[in-house]
């Protein structure tokens, strides 16, 4: 049976960087002021989002100026939904080939990367991918990280010294994970991104194009250790791993001296900038965060879930053995999932959005 939340505004928390505060206290938000849409790496946490989603493709549809799109892992494979012709089929089919995932052991990484790839198939038709390469405003984009030294080889031996290696040095440098990674970001082709300038680390772009679009995509979620690297990516040598590493909440300069705003659907009111961070209380670049329009289930909806969180990769392994009962979980999120939906976009239309709008 469905949760009942009767509070306007109860499940929702809006917050905002500095301009992009003080844009929106004084005019609402004006679709035509948002320039890039972002999305977080976080496995199945986006579960609690596709309801945002869902709204956003109603409020854009009749936009014709470019949309940049960004993403990292799981974020990065929303966004490839919400490009496609059919965008609601396309959310409706990752949401579901993605719960259905099931594996009857300890997964090797060989099984992890299979039904990564199966999900990829399912929702993204090969024949599809130029369009959404070409779409008539979204401009599609995601990280994955270049992988060096240790990090790019097989072997999970070497792979765990990469790891703790690149852990040490983060402890004390962020920056000096660039010893380790090279940002990745790969672009629909035509005109770069306003992000194309990031510079904390080492970075090449690469264009999108019909056949490297779902390897690349593969790359950008490639979690290290629990799956297989991806090689052998058109026009990309090297070793690919997992965008998050490096960018997990998307701490990177969206829109350098502009007055545009980011909108970001996430599952926390707080952003992690990597994925090494998310022990160390680290806090994001405050010039990063200032464009930004963060929109994220507040506490009170998160509490009244299923075991009073949203799902998470963690749940595999809770749930071992018990998979219908997952299922069932993540179902029940997905229905509750509308009301985040419901309420962002009486806030925008409403303009209650000035109100209750707080600091990122």
């Amino acid at each position: 049976m469905p949760l009942i939340f009767d509070t306007m505004f109860d499940n929702i928390s809006i917050r905002a960087g500095s301009k992009a505060i003080e844009i929106i206290q004084d005019e609402g938000l004006d679709l035509s002021r948002i320039k890039v849409l972002a999305g977080a790496s976080g496995s199945a946490k986006f579960l609690v989002l596709t309801g945002i989603d869902r709204v956003l493709i109603s409020l854009f549809k009749e936009r014709t100026d470019p949309l940049y799109l960004i993403g990292t892992s799981i974020g990065a494979f929303r966004m490839a939904a919400l490009c496609q012709k059919d965008p609601l089929n396309a959310i409706a089919t990752l949401e579901k080939e993605y719960i259905i995932q099931q594996y009857t052991s300890r997964p090797a990484r060989e099984d992890v990367t299979r039904e990564t790839k199966r999900i990829l198939d399912a929702y993204i038709a090969d024949k599809e991918i130029s369009s959404m390469l070409n779409h008539p405003f979204m401009k599609i984009g995601f990280l994955s990280n270049r992988c060096k030294g240790f990090l790019k080889h097989d072997a999970l031996f070497f792979q765990w010294i990469g790891l703790m290696l690149a852990a040490g040095v983060n402890l004390f440098s962020r920056s000096g994970l660039g010893y380790f990674l090279e940002r990745a970001l790969f672009c629909a082709p035509g005109k770069l991104p306003p992000f194309a300038a990031m510079d904390q680390f080492p970075m090449n772009i690469y264009e999108l194009t019909p056949s490297n679009f779902k390897s690349a995509l593969l790359s950008s979620g490639s979690i290290p250790i629990a799956m297989e690297g991806v090689g052998d990516i058109d026009g990309a040598p090297g070793i690919f791993r997992d965008g998050g590493i490096l960018d997990y909440h998307l701490d990177i300069p969206f829109l350098p001296d502009s007055n545009g705003l980011v909108l970001y659907p996430h599952f926390y009111e707080h952003i992690t900038p990597g994925w090494l961070d998310k022990k160390l209380n680290r806090k994001p670049n405050s010039c990063h965060m200032e464009n930004v329009v963060l929109v994220a289930p507040s506490r009170k909806f998160v509490e009244r879930l299923p075991l009073g969180k949203i799902p998470d990769r963690k749940d595999f392994t809770t749930f071992k053995g018990r998979d219908k009962e997952r299922k069932a979980y993540w179902n029940t999120v997905l229905e509750e999932n509308k009301k985040l939906g419901e309420e962002f976009f009486e806030a925008i239309q409403s303009k209650k959005i000035q109100q209750v709008i707080k600091p990122l």
